[in-house]
């Protein structure tokens, strides 16, 4: 009988998309999905609106749109400082998750293990085992979820081939440092890994300093894989925008991969995005300092309810911690707060693959004020 690959038997939807039906079924707040419901640049907007009519409708290159490739490395260039050539080094693909996956089918056999820093992006174990990798835990302790060059060493397995270092963090908020980015250097060039840097929320953080590049630090630039995306620094992540970039010789093969995989993105998108790539320092000066008050009156609902939010470096995310409600599990956790308060969240053990230390929960703060607003005022009065 015909049925699913073996690939797929052990798969089934996710926590947080199952989590988003449940706060429409019970008219819940959704704080679980990170949706990015705010609103795009005005000027991005009426530009397409604009103009639509006249762009290319047609294919691109597998590459990419040439506007687009060198938006991408004039950006690259002028907030990472890294040199990549517009021509050879850019690969446009649907979304940052077109980009993993075209990274991954290009350059990693079945059976290769790849190291995922615990907590992780969720979809990470999903697109591994669609390809037949290896999830390899990096367990990584809270709150401060620190890198380190023996914690790395020691998870390292006689399969491992890769790892994926998200900076800023989902779900954490977290981001790596340069003295931490040194010992991931170190053990890449020791052990020859493949680093796939998944960089989508690099415009959003918060204080003084600015992201650092993974593939600026140490020997990474010649083993990294650059990824991201349009969708989070300018609220559209319904376009399905993104890119990789990273050296020649392993960029030909994600381009071969991407174009197999989905041909090429939207190319009027890709005309858009060029423009959105080129927006000055004010709209991100400004993009920050939007999810910095978000962030704030987030945290003061689950402070106000006894919980203990933590402080984010960066994304829209905050990672709560729920002990206080005298539960074991984030799974426990998100119903508690879903039935009290008809807030929905996201366990926090979507973010690992084995059981976290703490009964976590993942919350979204890429919303309206006024959702917010509303959500902080639930949580407080329900718990």
């Amino acid at each position: 009988m015909i049925g699913a690959a073996g690939r797929m038997r052990n798969l089934q939807e996710s926590s947080i998309a199952a989590m988003t039906v449940r706060c429409q079924e019970l008219g819940a707040i959704n704080i679980a999905q990170g949706l990015c419901q705010v609103p795009p640049p005005p000027s991005l907007l009426a530009e397409g609106a604009r103009d639509f009519r006249d762009f290319d409708h047609s294919y691109s290159a597998p590459g990419g749109i040439a506007v687009f490739r060198e938006a991408v490395a004039d950006k690259v260039k002028k907030y990472s400082g890294l040199d990549v050539d517009p021509a050879t080094q850019v690969v446009a693909t649907v979304g940052a998750t077109g980009a993993l996956m075209a990274t991954l089918t290009a350059l990693l056999d079945p059976g290769d293990g790849v190291l995922l820093f615990e907590p992780f992006y969720g979809n990470y174990p999903t697109a591994l085992a669609v390809l037949g990798l290896r999830p390899e835990p990096v367990r990584l302790i809270g709150p401060g979820f620190e890198v380190t060059e023996e914690t790395l060493r020691s998870a390292v397995t006689p399969h491992t081939r890769a790892m994926i270092v998200c900076t800023p963090n989902n779900p954490s908020g977290r981001r790596l440092t340069t003295a931490e980015l040194m010992a991931v250097s170190a053990v890449a060039e020791e052990r020859d890994l493949l680093v796939i840097t998944d960089e989508v929320y690099e415009d959003i953080y918060f204080g003084p300093e600015p992201h650092v590049a993974p593939a600026t630090v140490g020997d990474l630039g010649r083993r990294t894989v650059t990824v991201s995306s349009l969708g989070k620094s300018f609220s559209v992540p319904g376009w399905r925008l993104g890119y990789a970039c990273g050296p020649e010789r392993l960029m030909n093969a994600v381009r071969v991969a991407a174009e197999s995989l989905v041909v090429c993105p939207p190319v009027p998108l890709q005309e858009l995005g060029a423009r959105a790539l080129r927006l000055n320092d004010d709209y991100f000066r400004g993009l920050r300092a939007m999810y910095d008050r978000k962030r704030r009156m987030l945290a003061e609902g689950f402070a106000a309810a006894g919980l203990s939010p933590n402080e984010p470096d960066g994304s829209y995310y905050l990672f709560v911690d729920c002990s206080p409600l005298g539960v074991a599990t984030g799974a426990e956790a998100t119903e508690v707060l879903l039935q009290r308060c008809l807030v929905g969240t996201v366990p926090g053990e979507s973010f690992y693959l084995d059981p976290p230390d703490r009964p976590y929960v993942r919350a979204c703060f890429s919303l309206p004020d006024e959702v917010i607003a509303d959500a902080a005022e639930r949580l407080a009065r329900g718990v």
